[in-house]
């Protein structure tokens, strides 16, 4: 009960901060580029999408982080949880020292980034400004991968939240004062470092005891951390293929104009993906726990529980998007982007097969089964990348989209689940229809009808009455749900789970964290 009702609230604080961030980012974007002019605004862009690239660096640690220390915690074993903790931090730490040594050699090559000789000196100092927090940051990491162990992602997305309603208030000051790009990635360093802060804090509350040092250090946890990061950097390889090559083929294959009318489609579609990630993406420290206690039961229970909530929510979502999605282009963008719709409805319906089945993933990373994952990723996504080539000359942007859609939907359809309900030990028919099928054919369902109706009486040409129609199918497919595709027992855990989220965090340390029947 306390695991679920942790999921449920750090997912709203989630998706709380995932809207605030794209609605400030909506309007400072405008804000900051007619205060610093496009030239200024533009050596911003180019210096955050090279410290983009340090994200890389990760490996894919913070991943093993969250695995091993959510599974010291299932054991209760605290001198585990601290060694994985302190050998990941000053692994982050050695990884900083790296980046903050690039960064001053890009830093001294500036003039060849930068044309302009009297912005030479401006650009550089954003560089090494940037690159010096993005460096003594790092380390932080692996508090942030603790802090997910200890399935407390409401406190992350308070800090997070936080830092960037701070970070946005000092930006618009120092922006509003006359400060350029320097003050701007000061503010933006103190932020990231103030987060930081704030989870080694909480860390040292909520795990007791919790130490970090140099001491704690060993070879075996490690090569530990590498062994389980290792399959993780190879997943987020196979994203990049699967997500964000598409531009480049249709800027080849087609035309660069085509490109925008894509990103119409590909935004929209990877909210979708976004918003359906921060709300059910946060099993896998569950899982990792429940292995730890050995409680396979309960895995399987949290498994059936977390496939029914995301199937039915995901499928009312790509529901309204597909109701929606002419009506939504034409008053975001305009009637001529309407050609973005055949793109949306293709990469819509194969997210949702893919977001569908989130606590599958969530699974293979908290039971050490990612292996599988990370080889059929980079499967899929060269596949994508081939296919999207061949498809683009005589398909347009539509054969870019069922690139990416083929591929995706194979594997998500026909492989995962054939892999997952092997181990977690549920038949496949029962996990097709039931399980996954239900929930589904019930949301589709319970958008659609109400759809054909509203339509015929309300006129969808403006941004207002298509937030309204699709709130009110909102609230009808939810009702629908409730009782349709949830037995009794489940609806009551939804009742009192929705109801303890309401309440103040919870503030006992670890153990509250276990099961009853494994205390």
């Amino acid at each position: 009960m306390t695991g679920l009702r942790r999921v449920i609230h750090g997912s709203g604080l989630r998706v709380a901060n995932l809207v605030v961030s794209t609605v400030i980012g909506f309007f400072l974007m405008p804000f900051l580029v007619q205060h610093l002019g496009d030239r200024q605004y533009g050596f911003w862009v180019l210096a955050g999408a090279i410290l983009g690239y340090y994200g890389v660096l990760d490996f894919g640690i913070l991943s093993a982080v969250q695995f091993y220390v959510a599974r010291a915690l299932g054991k209760r074993d605290l001198d585990t949880a601290n060694r994985t903790i302190s050998t990941a931090f000053f692994t982050f730490a050695a990884l900083g020292l790296l980046i903050l040594l690039v960064t001053i050699v890009l830093a001294g090559s500036a003039e060849r980034l930068v044309a302009a000789g009297s912005e030479v000196a401006t650009f550089r100092s954003v560089l090494l400004i940037m690159g010096f927090g993005f460096a003594i940051g790092f380390p932080g990491r692996a508090l942030l991968g603790a802090m997910c162990a200890h399935m407390r992602w409401d406190l992350v997305s308070q800090f997070n939240l936080g830092s960037l309603l701070l970070r946005t208030a000092a930006i618009v000051i120092a922006i509003r004062s006359g400060g350029g790009l320097p003050a701007l990635a000061a503010i933006t360093v103190f932020a990231d470092v103030l987060a930081y802060t704030g989870y080694f804090i909480v860390l040292r509350r909520i795990q007791l005891p919790f130490h970090l040092s140099l001491a704690l250090v060993t070879r075996p946890t490690f090569r530990e951390l590498l062994g389980y990061s290792s399959f993780t950097f190879v997943a987020k390889i196979g994203d990049q293929l699967r997500f964000y090559i598409d531009g480049f083929v249709i800027g080849a294959f087609i035309t660069v104009n085509a490109v925008t009318h894509y990103a119409v489609a590909c935004r929209l579609a990877t909210s979708f993906l976004e918003l359906m990630v921060a709300i059910f993406g946060l099993l896998a420290p569950w899982f990792s726990l429940l292995k730890g206690t050995n409680n396979h039961l309960e895995i399987r229970r949290v498994f059936v529980f977390g496939t029914k909530l995301s199937a039915f929510s995901s499928t009312v979502v790509a529901s309204l998007m597909i109701v929606y999605g002419t009506g939504f282009i034409t008053c975001w963008m305009g009637i001529s982007y309407l050609d973005a719709f055949w793109p949306l409805l293709v990469l819509t319906l194969a997210i949702l097969i893919d977001v569908a089945q989130l606590p599958s993933v969530s699974y293979l990373y908290g039971v050490y089964r990612h292996r599988f994952l990370a080889y059929a990723t980079i499967v899929e996504g060269v596949a994508n990348v081939l296919l999207s080539i061949y498809l683009a000359p005589k398909y347009g942007i539509i054969g870019v989209a069922l690139g990416t859609a083929i591929p995706l939907i194979a594997f998500k359809l026909l492989l995962q689940p054939v892999y997952v309900c092997r181990y977690v030990g549920l038949p496949l028919a029962e996990y097709y229809l039931g399980i996954l099928g239900r929930p589904a054919a019930i949301a589709f369902t319970a958008v659609l009808l109400p759809a054909f109706f509203l339509s015929t009486t309300i006129s969808s040409r403006n941004l207002l009455q298509i937030v309204a129609l699709a709130g009110a199918q909102l609230a009808i497919a939810t009702v629908a749900g409730y009782f349709t595709v949830f037995g009794k027992d489940e609806r009551h855990t939804i009742v009192r789970v929705m109801l303890q989220a309401l309440r103040p965090g919870d503030k006992r340390a670890v153990e509250c964290l276990v099961p009853a029947s494994q205390a």
